[in-house]
């Protein structure tokens, strides 16, 4: 789940005011409650905000602002409890919850307990590691092979792990595929043949009875990277 104020973010316009917020009626009425304190939705509020998604380690742009607005928008956070388990891993999963457990620990000031936890949230929800951690269907073994393999990339192309799920026409980080496949050997070289029974154990494609002829017709070129991320990825949108 991604957290809606990044359409808020997305959307602010500094001029006119009335032009401020473009997101849904509820989430605006909840920002503007949050911001009561500051003066409400103002052009330097709007700004303010502008600077909060730069995420600050320790420094909460607008303080309070994150306890305010986990509460009333996703009620994964409450003073009394501190954040809500149960709500933070349906709406965020087990591994985010866990990865961010330690920025979650209760603190007296409970506005910087909120942003820490908030923050945490935030900038590792896309974190390539713990996309990786999150795959469903995907064993143990691939999802450890697929760290290793991350690694040896230059880091600046990690963040485009996000952009795997969506399945697009080029591959995100070329050859990356081509390196998981290689590692696990659901990939025969010599015959040129894929293990589909080995694929559907480490990673979870194709489905049983998923009619994946078409799939094996795609154009290969001389580019196995490309050809062989096309395939893996056909295998994946198969239907039955």
């Amino acid at each position: 789940m991604k957290f809606s104020i990044f359409l808020l973010f997305s959307g602010l316009v500094l001029s006119p005011v009335s032009a401020i917020v473009k997101t849904n009626i509820d989430e605006s009425r909840i920002i503007a409650e949050c911001l009561k304190s500051y003066g409400g939705l103002t052009e330097e509020n709007a700004q303010r905000l502008v600077r909060f998604k730069e995420w600050s380690e320790d420094y909460e742009e607008i303080p309070c602002f994150s306890k305010c607005y986990l509460k009333n928008m996703f009620d994964i956070y409450d003073d009394a409890v501190g954040f809500k388990e149960e709500q933070v891993t349906r709406q965020f999963g087990q591994v985010l919850y866990n990865a961010c457990r330690h920025r979650m620990a209760p603190l007296p000031n409970k506005c910087v307990e909120a942003y820490h936890g908030f923050n945490c949230l935030v900038n590792l929800e896309d974190d390539p590691f713990v996309l990786i951690e999150s795959m469903a269907n995907v064993s143990t073994q691939a999802k450890m092979v697929m760290r290793d393999c991350l690694h040896l990339f230059d880091q600046y192309q990690w963040e485009r792990m996000k952009e795997y799920k969506k399945k697009p026409v080029r591959e995100p980080i070329p050859c990356f595929t081509k390196c998981f496949i290689h590692r696990l050997k659901v990939y025969h070289q010599q015959k040129l043949q894929w293990n589909i029974p080995a694929l559907r154990t480490h990673l979870g494609v194709p489905k049983a009875e998923a009619n994946i002829q078409h799939c094996f017709a795609l154009r290969r070129n001389g580019d196995i990277c490309a050809w062989m991320y096309q395939e893996f990825t056909c295998f994946g949108l198969a239907s039955t």
